[in-house]
C-alpha cells in the first residue's frame, strides 16, 4: 500500500475523497471451502479525485502480481462478449486493415486470447501481451503471448524484432494499470509514426449517471473521462482523433489515438465541451455520488430482507467482480442470497469472498427453484434473462439492483 497519494496520471499529491468504502476483501479473492483465508485480508477502498489533472481513482493500491499474477475472469465467458468480438475485430479491420500486407496489431491485457483470435481471423498479424496464466494458454493455442505487464520494456522486447505496431488495442487496460506512465509511455514507443492506439473503456459518467458504484474495485484503479484521457495523453505527445460509444461495461467509450504528429485531426473538442456542461471533471460534479450510493445500500437491503421474510427464496446470477463489491459493501450474504450462478467453471464451486456465497452452474441454480433472481452481471442483464428464461424455462422474478433496485417480471 502507498502511505501517501500519488496520481498514477501527472505524480501529484492534491486530491479530494468522493466515496468511501471501508475495508472490503479484493474481488477475485475466492475460497474454495469455508477454512479458506484468501478473503480475510481487507483493504481500504475509496475513490478519489485528483485535483490537478481530475482524472478519478482508487487512492490505495494493492500490489498489481497480487490482483492479476492467477486470475479467474475470462474475457469470453458470454454471448455478448462474443458478439462484441466480433463486431469489434471486423470494424478495426475495415477501417485499418486495407494494407498490402497484414497490418501487425498488438493487444495488450489479451487475457485467454479470446479477442486476438478474432483479430487473427479477420486479416491482422497478431501478438498479446498478459501479465497473468491465460497468457499461457493463449500462446499455447497458437496466439502468441507475451506473458507480463505491458509498458516500456515490453515495447523494447518488441522493437528487437519489429518496426512498431500498426494498431495497438487496449481494452479495459488503462483504468486496471497501476502504473500508468508506463503504459503510456510503453504504448508511445510501440506505435509507429501513423499507427492507431484503440481504447475501450468504461465511461466515468456512466458511472456517476447510473450510480455504478459497485464498478469500484481495487483492480479498477482508474475511472475515466475524455478530459481524464487528453489531459494524460496531451503529456505524452498523442491526441484523439475518434470517439464513439459502445453498450459494453455499463456503457464504454471506443477512442482512437494517434501521434500528435498525425496529419489526422484531434477531434475531442465537442466532448471536452459537453463534460465541462455536466460539470464531470471537477470534485463539484461528484458531490452527490456518495449519498446516491448509500441510497442504493439501503435500498436493497430493504428488498432482500423484506423478501426473505416473506418466504421467498433469493438468489444471484453472475459472479463477476464488480457483484463481490455490492455484496461486500450492502453487507448481503447467504442468509439474504442462497447462491450465486455463473457460466464461468472456474468458479464454480468456490465461495464469494468476504460473503461466503456458494458459486454454482446455471443449471444448479435453477434446480433450487428461486423466486427472484439478483441479476448481478446486470451488464449482461439481457442476456442473463433470455438465458435463464429460454434454456431453463425459469418462471420467477428477476432485480436489477442499479441504480435503485427494481423488480422485473
Amino acid at each position: 500500500m502507498k502511505d501517501q497519494f500519488t496520481c498514477r496520471a501527472c505524480n501529484s499529491s492534491d486530491h479530494e475523497v468522493i466515496l468511501d468504502m471501508g475495508n472490503v476483501p479484493l474481488a477475485n479473492s475466492f475460497v474454495s471451502d469455508e477454512s479458506g483465508d484468501a478473503d480475510k485480508s481487507l483493504e481500504p477502498l475509496s475513490l478519489v479525485m485528483c485535483t490537478s489533472c481530475t482524472m478519478l481513482q482508487i487512492r490505495d493500491e494493492v500490489p498489481r502480481e497480487k490482483l492479476f499474477g492467477e486470475y479467474l475472469w475470462m474475457t469470453s465467458t458470454s454471448a455478448g462478449a462474443k458478439k462484441h468480438a466480433e463486431w469489434l475485430s471486423t470494424r478495426l479491420y475495415e477501417r485499418h486493415g486495407q494494407t498490402e500486407s497484414p497490418p501487425f496489431l498488438v493487444e495488450i491485457a489479451s487475457n485467454d486470447g479470446f479477442l486476438l483470435q478474432h483479430f487473427r481471423d479477420v486479416g491482422f498479424e497478431i501478438l498479446g501481451v498478459d501479465p497473468s496464466n491465460f497468457a499461457d494458454e493463449a500462446t499455447a493455442r497458437g496466439l502468441t503471448s507475451i506473458r507480463d505487464f505491458f509498458g516500456e520494456s515490453i515495447a523494447d522486447q518488441i522493437l528487437e524484432t519489429r518496426q512498431g505496431a500498426d494498431i495497438i488495442v487496449a481494452r479495459n487496460v488503462l483504468g486496471h494499470s497501476s502504473e500508468l506512465q508506463d503504459l503510456t509511455a510503453g504504448i508511445k514507443k510501440l506505435l509507429k509514426p501513423d499507427g492507431v492506439l484503440i481504447l475501450e473503456l468504461p465511461y466515468a459518467y456512466m458511472l456517476r449517471a447510473e450510480t455504478q458504484y459497485d464498478t469500484i474495485f481495487h483492480e479498477h484503479l482508474s475511472y475515466l473521462t475524455v478530459g481524464s484521457l487528453h489531459n494524460l495523453f496531451t503529456q505524452y505527445g498523442m491526441k484523439i482523433i475518434d470517439i464513439d460509444f459502445v453498450d459494453m461495461n455499463g456503457g464504454s467509450l471506443l477512442c482512437e489515438v494517434v501521434h500528435e504528429s498525425d496529419s489526422r485531426p484531434r477531434n475531442d473538442e465537442t466532448m471536452l465541451s459537453f463534460e465541462r456542461f455536466i460539470d464531470l471533471n471537477s470534485v463539484s460534479g461528484w458531490r452527490r455520488f456518495s449519498k446516491d450510493v448509500s441510497r442504493q445500500k439501503q435500498s436493497l437491503r430493504q428488498m432482500l430482507t423484506e423478501l426473505k421474510s416473506e418466504g421467498n427464496k433469493v438468489v444471484s446470477y453472475g459472479a463477476a467482480a464488480k457483484f463481490m463489491t455490492m455484496l461486500n459493501y450492502c453487507e448481503i450474504d447467504r442468509s439474504l442470497v442462497a447462491a450465486c450462478g455463473d457460466a464461468n467453471e472456474r468458479k464454480q464451486g468456490l465461495l464469494c469472498p468476504g460473503v461466503r456465497i456458494p458459486v454454482v452452474s446455471p443449471a444448479e441454480l435453477m434446480e433450487m427453484k428461486p423466486d427472484y433472481v439478483l441479476i448481478g452481471a446486470w451488464n449482461f442483464k439481457d442476456e442473463i434473462v433470455e438465458t435463464l428464461r429460454r434454456d431453463y424455462s425459469y418462471e420467477g422474478r428477476f432485480i436489477a439492483p442499479l441504480p435503485i433496485p427494481e423488480v422485473l417480471e
